[in-house]
Order: structure tokens, then sequence, then C-alpha cells
């Protein structure tokens, strides 16, 4: 593999309005992983199962770099850096090396396995060099070439015990990307328990032989409404594949795609409403921590695939003293992918599910529904430090270089404080598949006339990538493989809406 450098800068109205949410939670849900804000919870687990990508049979790593791309080699950025912002934004360096001391606004910082980052803006202070960051496209440091591969994601390998690493991957590199508490042996249960968007959270999961297998409950009590959600589940190993074709300045091929999946959840509610005014809850969107964060370098880039579950709550009661309780699950199988040529995306592979509710209990006179979209998995591909950065905070912890953030921003003529105000509204650079389920149950009250029960189970498998990661100004388009609905109601006529 060759890296070159050259130059270059209810009823039936109540029904339809119940598929009307589905569908807005559906975008919700997709919606909800895109914000870029720290984020609440670090997560359970990172693991290091691969030294560089290019171990793997067919990979291929043989790109030129672009004349505005600094790079530097792993061992003396492991020397040099000694803080990174909580954001992964902000870059802290003594000032013992040339390269660093010479970096300017508009280069890329290329630090092998770590981060590329676009520099903003440069500032001194003492001994130490202060660069405030942004996202780098794979235009903005690839002139030209090629990336590409198939990765093997067994879980049972991937959280080996700590004192064991892989014989490919040497130890003291495991050691400083991966601390020892965040790596598990297999048949272990590392778990999360805290807060997360105000909603008491708990999650374990378990890595077993050839899967992941996945336990969380949240719950939450908002002014006399008390909601808890719980689900299982597992995801069985899978393939993880890209494929980049750069021509100068131009992204000519962007594939991505989670092979072989195969994965099941099943969800369980209650919800109810005492004698307090809230009819409904106040904090309805969950993202949860991260499930497991892998580190993914190739040739020295440092892409992470990150596995993912996210939430939306939405109960509603016409009157108060009411429960709604029930279960759901749902299955998928196949292959989630797609590709981007010329600017246009497509689907690639092929993905089936199915779904049922199993039970639904309702306690109300007054007409109620309510509303869980479960986005389990999604799986994300990032070039940008975003979904490492508490991994990165380990070796170089933040609390420096974020007291040097309003010293930054003095010196920049305001632009690293425009860029963390403007933060909460971008995307990662990223690209990712998902699978998403949304369960609606509507009931319209003892004191109908016909006391309908309608349920509807609607998954949608899609994918995308933003303008970040791609270079493709105004992007962020999304591919939806496919979609399931899946609908029963009791009694089974159409006084109680449509199928």
């Amino acid at each position: 593999m060759e890296i070159l450098q050259t130059g270059r800068s209810q009823s039936k109205a109540t029904v339809k309005s119940s598929v009307v949410c589905c569908l807005l939670l559906l975008m919700a849900l997709v919606a909800c992983s895109k914000k870029n804000a720290p984020p609440t919870a670090s997560g359970i687990s990172a693991v290091r199962p691969f030294h560089d990508l290019r171990e793997l049979p067919g990979t291929i790593a043989d790109i030129t770099l672009t004349g505005d791309t600094v790079r530097i080699d792993e061992t003396t950025s492991r020397r040099i850096l000694k803080s990174v912002g909580s954001d992964g934004n902000i870059f802290l360096f003594d000032d013992s090396d040339p390269r660093i001391q010479n970096l300017h606004e508009g280069q890329i910082l290329f630090l092998e396995n770590i981060a590329v980052q676009k520099i903003l803006a440069v500032a001194r202070k003492d001994r130490l060099i202060i660069i405030g960051t942004d996202y780098a496209s794979l235009t903005d440091f690839i002139q030209q070439g090629h990336l590409k591969w198939d990765a093997p994601i067994q879980f049972d390998s991937l959280f080996a015990q700590a004192g064991e690493p892989r014989p490919s991957v040497p130890p003291e590199f495991l050691a400083w990307w991966i601390p020892r508490s965040t790596v598990y042996a297999a048949g272990s249960q590392p778990s999360y328990s805290g807060k997360v968007d105000g909603w008491d959270t708990t999650i374990g999961i378990t890595p077993g032989a050839n899967r992941l297998n996945l336990a969380l409950r949240v719950s939450r009590s908002y002014q006399g409404m008390s909601v808890t959600v719980s689900s299982k589940g597992y995801l069985q190993d899978f393939l993880s594949s890209a494929d980049i074709q750069v021509s100068p300045g131009n992204l000519d091929h962007f594939s991505y795609s989670a092979k072989n999946l195969n994965g099941e959840m099943k969800v369980e509610y209650a919800a109810t409403r005492g004698e307090g005014d809230a009819a409904g809850i106040d904090k309805p969107n969950i993202k949860l921590p991260p499930l497991a964060k892998i580190p993914m370098p190739i040739a020295g880039v440092p892409f992470t695939l990150t596995i993912n579950a996210n939430l939306i709550l939405k109960p509603g009661f016409g009157g108060k003293k009411e429960a709604a309780s029930g279960s759901f699950r749902f299955t998928y199988s196949g292959d989630e992918g797609f590709q981007v040529k010329a600017g246009n995306p497509q689907s690639s592979g092929a993905i089936d599910g199915s779904g049922s509710f199993d039970h639904i209990t309702t306690e109300s006179l007054a007409p109620h529904a309510i509303l869980i979209g479960m986005a389990a998995p999604k799986i994300t591909l990032s070039l940008g430090p975003g979904p490492a950065a508490d991994v990165l905070q380990q070796a170089f912890p933040s609390q420096l270089a974020d007291t040097m953030a309003d010293f930054l921003a003095r010196t920049a003529a305001g632009k690293w404080a425009k860029k963390k105000i403007d933060s909460s509204f971008k995307t990662e650079a990223a690209a990712s598949v998902q699978t998403v389920a949304v369960g609606t149950m509507t009931a319209a009250g003892s004191l109908s006339m016909v006391p309908c029960k309608l349920t509807r189970l609607l998954l949608e498998f899609k994918g995308g990538a933003d303008a970040y990661l791609l270079g493709i100004k105004g992007f962020d388009k999304e591919v939806v493989f496919a979609k399931k609905e899946f609908v029963t109601r009791e009694p089974d006529i159409n006084a109680c809406g449509d199928k």
C-alpha cells in the first residue's frame, strides 16, 4: 500500500391520526441520532479488535493525500497530544514538533489512527498550541485512491478478556486506545445505569458465541404520568463492508453495508395516568448510549463503527386513572446497504423482517393511545472523533482542552465560538444503516359504542450518509431498503379502522 501527497486545497379519524404519528415517529427516530451535541453518556464499551484493516484478506488501501493535509505518525501524535476537548473538536499539543508549529487555518490535520479534522483556528499559549477543528470529508484529505474492506464483526472475540488481547494487536497499542475497564470477557455482562434524556436507564449487554445479547429498561414519571419500557433481544455476528473510490477532487463511488444481519427484539411497555394534569410525557426522545464502539483503522485513517439503539415513547390518555400495557416483537435478517454514485444514492442488498403485538391490556373509559418507536440496531461508520471522543479522552483527558476553548475563541475572531453555537444543528461525518420499528396501540375506551382496539407495527429498513463524510454539499439523503406493516384490530370490523 502506498500513500503519496500532492498539491490541492380512533374511529377511522383516530386510527388515521395514529398512522400519521407512526410516520412522524419513523422520521424522528432517525433525526434523534443526527444531533452532534456532546453525548449524555459515553456508552458501555469500546473494543479494538483490528490493528489495521489491511490485515484482513481482500482489503484495498491505496490513497494519495491532498497537499493541504498534514500527516503526523501515531507515535509522535501520542507524544505531543496532551488533551482532546469533550466534544472531540479541540486538540491541545505541546510545541515540540515543527509540523504542529506550522499548522494554519484551512489545512487538514491527520493524526494516524486518532483523528482527521479540518483546522478552523490555531492559537498559542506558553508552550502549548491549541487547534480548533471541524469535520473533514473524505475528499478533503484524499486526493485520489481506493479504500475497501470486509470486516467480520464477531462479538465473542470483540469483547475478549482485557488480559488476553488478540495476537494481531500489540498489547501497548490496545492499552492506550482502549482502557482495560472497557474491554470485557465473552460471557460477562457489562452494564450502564443512569439518567439519559431525563429517563432512568439501565442497559446490559452480554457478548456470547456468535451474537450480542441486549437488555434495557427505561422509566420516567411526570406529573402523575408514569411510563416504563423494557426490551430484550440480540444481534448476531455480521460483516461490515465499505468501498470508497476517489478521483482528483471527486468521490466517484461510496458504498457501505452491514451484511448477514440477523436479530430479534421484544419490547414491553406499561403506562399509567394518575390524578395529575399530564396527558402525555414531557421528554419522549431517548438517545441511548452506544452499545459498542469499534475503531476500524485503515492505513492510519481512523474510522469507527458504532452500534446504537434509540427510543421514542409517546403515551396519550383522554382521562385520569387510566392504564395501558402490552408487548410487541420484531425480527430482521439479510443485508442492509447502499451506494452513492455521481451523487445519487441507491439501495444494495436485501433485508426482510417480521413483527407482531403479543398482547395488549387497557383500563380506560376514554379514548387513549400509546406509541413506541425503537431504532435497533443502528450501525454507523464515522470518520470524525465524536463517537470515539470518550475513548480519546481517557488517553488524552479533556479538562485542559476545554479550559482553552474561550481563549481560542478570543484569538480566532469568534470563529470557534460560532462553531460551538452551531454544533448542535450538525450531523456527524458518518454513514449508517438501521432497523426502525414503531408500534402503535389505540383504543376507543370502554364507554365507546364499539370498544375498538387497533395495533399497528411498522418496520422500516433504511440507510444513508451525510454531506460531512461524502463532501457533497447538501447531500444528507436516506435510502429506504424495505418497509413492512402488521395490523390487528379488535373486533375485526371496518368500524375499528382500516387494516
